[in-house]
């Protein structure tokens, strides 16, 4: 799928530029991104810009269209399989929920999760785009179901790359083209019109609802998204959970009739505030009545979906086509608890004797936690801070998952501090597949642990032609 590396005449491109072209192309990014809120909040007035790559990934189209029909395939698949969550034990088993949201999941879908099921996520990989057996190595790290991070952020880094860096570029790349890929909002958007149509709405006015407590490492995206939506003409409204009420079996926000509600806040959340005394019928309506993107199923985006897909326990819900490509794609996971299990080759071991022994192997992450947050890399830890971390895990069993390390990418870059000097990077490569099509958010890190919350760096992705 690759005829040419493109990565290292870009790179030595860049090199060649003067230092004042550096300096005057970092400094406006710099202020593009803080002027277009590309930017982290460390505490609810201090906002840094997030860094942007000057070079891009570039991956072919044969590449975009595999990987989304490999997503979409994996959302049909779930759904399919998360229709039956109420009634079957070993799904409750391996997708632990608390009692609280167990209870909340009785009164939403008493007979089951409403049709049609939509759910926007990002599943990021280890994709490397140049290499020519990417295949081989590619694996899915995990899945991003209920407030996908980045969605305002790349394709405004992308635009900013292809004005300010890619003219550069023309003359290395002769007579391929590059092409910006596509964009998630317009997806978000063609998701959310097909949504509200096929469950009976004759408009589409969507609230973006998420809480309105600022977290450090936190971004202001979904102001931005629902600004963006205006701009295209649609009727949109920022809201936090308890803003919403229910009036003539409508959901309403002071006195707009929401059709859809665009979430950025998961389960656990609604419970807390409940049991805080917040008002949240609305949100329960919403729910009930599949006004809710991501709809039920997107709650399901824990570490152990994988397991799932990574034991032969559970072969029985996925026919042989499925079987392989989870088996080739989707690395082994297991919850983390006192109990046998199988190894990749469903060999049966005592699995904290396994996963002491198989450190450098191996990855422990919170289940249903993200940005990075605890996850600890065997490869990168001694074996008393493993056994430390393992210990912290057994506590609270079936709330950490040991999972199989996916080796990422290093790929070399200049230094967005000191373009003079080359540095190496980690990269992870997320993508959202609709019917409408596929966009890409891609992140670096001189970390192994690649996050934008932790001082990771945006990489544009484009289409090359």
């Amino acid at each position: 799928m690759r005829r040419e590396r493109w990565h290292d005449k870009l790179l030595e491109t860049l090199r060649r530029q003067p230092s004042e072209w550096h300096e005057q192309t970092l400094a406006t990014l710099r202020d593009a991104a803080a002027r277009q809120d590309i930017v982290i909040y460390s505490d609810p007035k201090t906002a840094q810009p997030v860094r942007i790559q000057l070079i891009p990934l570039l991956l072919t189209l044969a590449q975009c269209q595999y990987l989304r029909f490999l997503g979409i395939r994996f959302r049909r698949v779930l759904n399919q399989l998360l229709r039956a969550y109420g009634e079957d034990h070993a799904l409750q088993a391996v997708l632990p929920l608390s009692d609280d949201e167990r209870a909340w999941l009785s009164q939403l879908a008493p007979k089951g999760f409403p049709e049609p099921l939509s759910v926007f996520e990002r599943l990021d990989t280890n994709l490397l785009d140049e290499d020519p057996q990417w295949l081989e190595h590619f694996r899915f790290l995990e899945f991003n179901s209920v407030g996908v991070g980045c969605i305002h952020f790349m394709p405004v880094a992308n635009q900013l790359i292809a004005e300010q860096v890619l003219p550069i570029f023309q003359e290395t790349l002769t007579s391929t083209t590059c092409q910006l890929t596509a964009d998630p909002r317009v997806l978000l958007r063609q998701l959310l019109e097909v949504h509200a149509k096929a469950i009976g709405r004759q408009t589409c006015v969507i609230a973006f609802v998420e809480r309105r407590e600022t977290s450090e490492g936190g971004a202001d995206e979904m102001l931005r998204v629902s600004q963006w939506f205006q701009d295209q003409g649609l009727h949109t409204v920022l809201a936090d959970p308890r803003d919403l009420d229910v009036r003539n079996d409508e959901v309403v926000y002071k006195d707009t009739i929401i059709d859809l509600v665009y979430r950025d806040f998961s389960l656990s959340e609604i419970v807390s505030i409940e049991k805080h005394g917040g008002q949240v019928t609305a949100m329960k309506h919403a729910f009930q009545h599949n006004q809710v993107v991501s709809a039920l199923p997107g709650e399901f985006d824990h570490k152990s979906l994988f397991e799932l897909f990574s034991s032969a326990e559970f072969d029985r819900y996925f026919t042989p086509s499925q079987r392989r490509a989870f088996r080739t794609f989707v690395p082994w996971t297991r919850l983390m608890r006192e109990r046998k299990t199988t190894d990749a080759n469903e060999r049966e071991i005592d699995l904290v004797d396994y996963a002491r022994r198989q450190r450098e192997a191996l990855v422990l992450k919170p289940n249903r936690a993200y940005g990075g947050q605890d996850v600890v890399i065997g490869l990168d830890a001694t074996q008393a801070a493993w056994e430390e971390a393992m210990a912290r895990a057994l506590v609270q069993p079936d709330t950490w998952v040991v999972q199989a390390f996916a080796p990422l990418p290093q790929v070399d870059f200049l230094h967005l501090r000191d373009p003079s000097k080359p540095t190496k990077e980690f990269v992870t490569m997320g993508f959202i597949a609709t019917a409408g099509g596929v966009a890409f958010v891609g992140r670096t890190s001189p970390e192994h642990i690649v996050n934008i919350s932790r001082g990771g760096s945006l990489v544009p992705v484009f289409l090359l032609q």
